[in-house]
């Protein structure tokens, strides 16, 4: 008997290595993604412009990332900071001078990161919902909390993110030829705009995930959204706020993910690794114990085998420190 659709993936063409740099954007989901990537010794930039959660600012940012042109800000004085409306506000400056030049670095992180050879792109959609600032009559990413009267709230159509988008990616190989897109779709619950206005966002997404995935054989989708909502299937995978996914979730998409592009030689040095950083953290009850030094001495092993294969050059440092230390 079967309780539940397993979804399955299939193995893409796209393999990665430790070798591969990693440029994340998009949702706070993007960002959890990164983390894992990070967690597992892969050269991440992840979220450099904060979490952004709508298809226009998103494609706004591409297009920044390759032309300065393309970078108009829209700079406010919110308190004792400035922000920007195009990014989160963790973005930000206690001077307009000290902000664009955070912003620019930011563009030329993100810049430098896409030109390293067969570097690849993590896009994550999160709500087609957009909020116009009227007095630019411009899509904004972040509206810092400013008054409700400043700003249109408005459902972006399709063909609107298509248009966009489209110019975005098309500018983006124009100007990385050698980078790969993994896009994918936010499982995460948009519920202060209404459990249908959610759903008629998400849909609009996922057909805009579809005939960009058609339209560029750069672009792969990953159906993270689909895990959640037609594999796992269960409150039982989401956060208290039963918006997000929870820890369980997060990981099995992540295995998805490693299962997708990861080849074996990759995906069993994220194995040894992941093990390898679980004895790093384990905390004993007798630090001075024989049973102890030994156990950090194997780790120290441990971490100088797999050495030539990923950069463990501070935990080693770290480690021999503490096995001095206890010496």
């Amino acid at each position: 008997m079967h309780f539940r659709t397993e979804l399955s993936v299939n193995k893409s063409l796209l393999q990665f290595h430790h070798r591969t740099p990693f440029l994340t954007i998009g949702s706070c989901f993007s960002e959890e993604i990164g983390q894992l990537l990070e967690a597992s010794k892969f050269n991440v930039l992840n979220n450099p412009f904060g979490t952004m959660f709508n298809p226009i600012s998103i494609a706004k940012i591409i297009q920044g990332i390759c032309r300065t042109t393309e970078r108009k800000p829209l700079p406010i004085l919110a308190g004792d900071v400035w922000l920007d409306y195009r990014f989160h506000s963790s973005i930000y400056g206690y001077s307009e001078k000290e902000l664009k030049e955070t912003i620019d670095q930011k563009f030329q992180q993100a810049s430098d990161q896409l030109s390293q050879p067969n570097s690849v792109f993590v896009i994550t959609l999160g709500t087609a919902w957009v909020y116009r600032l009227l007095s630019e009559n411009c899509i904004v990413a972040n509206c810092h909390k400013q008054s409700y009267t400043l700003f249109q709230k408005e459902l972006s159509s399709l063909e609107e993110q298509l248009h966009v988008f489209k110019e975005a990616l098309n500018l983006l190989f124009e100007n990385f030829p050698h980078c790969q897109v993994i896009l994918t779709l936010s499982p995460v619950r948009h519920t202060k705009d209404g459990l249908e206005e959610n759903q008629i966002s998400k849909s609009s997404l996922r057909l805009l995930c579809h005939q960009l995935n058609s339209a560029f054989p750069q672009l792969h989708y990953f159906p993270s959204y689909e895990i959640i909502l037609d594999d796992l299937r269960d409150y039982r995978f989401y956060s208290k706020d039963l918006v997000h996914p929870n820890e369980q979730a997060v990981n099995y998409i992540w295995e998805k993910f490693r299962h997708t592009f990861f080849d074996k030689h990759t995906d069993q040095v994220v194995h040894q690794w992941m093990q390898i950083r679980q004895n790093l953290l384990h905390k004993p009850f007798y630090e001075k114990g024989k049973a102890y030094k030994k156990f950090m001495e194997q780790t120290l092993q441990d971490l100088e085998h797999i050495h030539h294969k990923i950069d463990v050059t501070k935990e080693i440092e770290e480690l021999k420190q503490t096995i001095q230390r206890h010496a």
